[in-house]
Parts: C-alpha cells; structure tokens; sequence
C-alpha cells in the first residue's frame, strides 16, 4: 500500500533525518527520509509533497539521483575523512622548507636528477593543493546553496559535475607525482640521516627542517594516504599506466569525464533499505 504517512515506516529505536533537498522527478518533488540506528543506516523511504509516501518504482528513481550526486563528491569525502586538513597543511609547510632543493650539488652529482625529480614533485603536490582548496570551498558553496534552496536544479547538476572533474584531475596528477618520488623522498631522507652531519651549518639547518617535515611521521604518512586512494579514482576506468605522468593525468581526465557523464549508481545495497511499498 503506498500513501501512507513515513511515520509509520519507523521502527522502535531508530532516528530518522530527512535531506536538506528535493529531488525533482518529472517536475514533481520528493524528500528522501532516512532511518539509522546505532549511526547505520537501516531503512530509506521516499514522500511527495504532501508528506505522504510514493510507490517503489519512485522511490527507486529518487534515491538513484541521490546517489548519483553523492558519487561527485565521493573522493573527496572519503579523502577528507583521511587526511582531514593535513593536506593543505603540509602544503604550506613544503613551502617553507623546500628551497634547499634548489642547491644544486648538495647531495652528489649520483642523486640530482632524482633531487630534481623529488623538487618538482613536491612543486606539483603544491600547486595541486591550492586547486583542491579552491575547488572544495567551491563544492561547500554548492552544498549550501542547494541546501538554503531546497533543491538541485538542473545548473546545480552541471555545476557538481564540473566540480567534480576538476577535483578528480588535480587529486590524481597529485597523487601519481606523489607515488612516482616515494622511494627518492625515503633515499632522500636516508642520505640526510648518514651525511647531513659533514654539511656546512646553514645547508645543514635547512636540510634537517626539510627532512623533518618529509619524514614518515609527517608529511609521508599524509602523502602515503593521498597514494593510497588512486585506485578510488581509478574504478571503472581503461587507462595505460605505462605512460609519462603528464600523458595518464590526460587520459584520466577524458575517461573519468565519460564516466562521470554516464555513471549509473549501483543500487544493490541501496533497494533492500527501500520501505517503499509496490503499488
């Protein structure tokens, strides 16, 4: 039976929240009302305008456009449950310290190239962060406008997609920079530990404060979590990772565009919570 009051579908102990937004299906609205227990979520259920229920098929399409929205901002979420705002903290604080890279020689003719490597990666991971700042402050703004008017329209669909386009390119050229140097920042840092001692004073003061910050407790521990969710972006993608950076970030950006275009939520774990009822 549908049309009933959602209020009926709740069951003893849970908690329920609706969305902060409609859903628009056919130029009709709906509000997607969720139940949890124990901060699980135990039950979904769809209502029109009037508060009451809608059939199953409904509720299907609603709760499809609601996953499809949360599929944009996935990685960013489950980034920023990592790494939280190390990120960019450790951004600003490469900045100060990276200037000793530029000293060419420091560490033996042997090692510059992959010094210059490390320095350019650090430079990209820089650059990327203030993008990944700009983009997610964008995405906020977002939020809160569909919030404060009650709905996603049609600009707000367009203007998520981008946004999370954006986000996806710069977090992977980032991250494969990132993944590319690990094994020089550990020789790096490796180096420091055996000869730092034989530099002169001043590079010696600066090449601690930089080892410091790139050590595995500091900044490596923020870089090795970034690495770790590349394969996050990469599901459900062809890519040829035989290629320079510069060429996979590329080619990325056109597969993850058509995926993102044409993604379908899977909805496999999403029905079985559906309360909604066949009409």
């Amino acid at each position: 039976m549908v049309n009933k009051n959602p209020k009926e579908y709740k069951k003893m102990l849970e908690n329920n929240h609706t969305l902060p937004y409609k859903v628009r299906i056919d130029n009709q609205r709906y509000d997607v009302i969720v139940y949890s227990m124990l901060g699980k979520i135990t039950g979904i259920i769809v209502a029109n305008e009037n508060g009451l229920t809608v059939n199953r098929a409904i509720a299907q399409e609603v709760i499809e456009q609601v996953q499809k929205y949360s599929f944009y901002f996935d990685y960013l979420k489950k980034r920023t449950q990592l790494v939280k705002e190390r990120d960019s903290i450790t951004a600003e604080r490469i900045e100060g310290v990276q200037r000793i890279l530029n000293e060419k020689g420091l560490f033996g003719e042997k090692m510059q190239l992959e010094i210059d490597q490390l320095n350019l990666a650090l430079e990209v991971y820089k650059q990327q962060q203030r993008k990944l700042d700009i983009y997610q402050e964008d995405i906020a703004l977002l939020n809160e406008k569909i919030e404060s008017q009650h709905e996603i329209y049609v600009e707000d669909w367009h203007h998520a997609e981008d946004l999370s386009l954006a986000y996806a390119i710069a977090a992977y050229g980032q991250s494969l920079y990132l993944e590319k140097t690990r094994d020089i920042r550990r020789k790096m840092l490796k180096w420091t530990q055996l000869h730092g001692k034989m530099l002169q004073p001043e590079p010696r003061k600066a090449l601690t404060k930089l080892t410091f910050v790139l050590s595995e407790a500091q900044a490596g521990h923020i870089f090795e979590q970034i690495i770790s969710l590349i394969p996050m972006l990469e599901i459900g993608l062809t890519l040829h990772k035989e290629q320079e950076i510069p060429a996979r970030v590329k080619e990325f950006g056109k597969a993850y565009e058509l995926h993102l275009r044409n993604y379908e939520p899977p909805m496999e774990q999403i029905t079985p919570l559906i309360r909604n009822k066949q009409r």
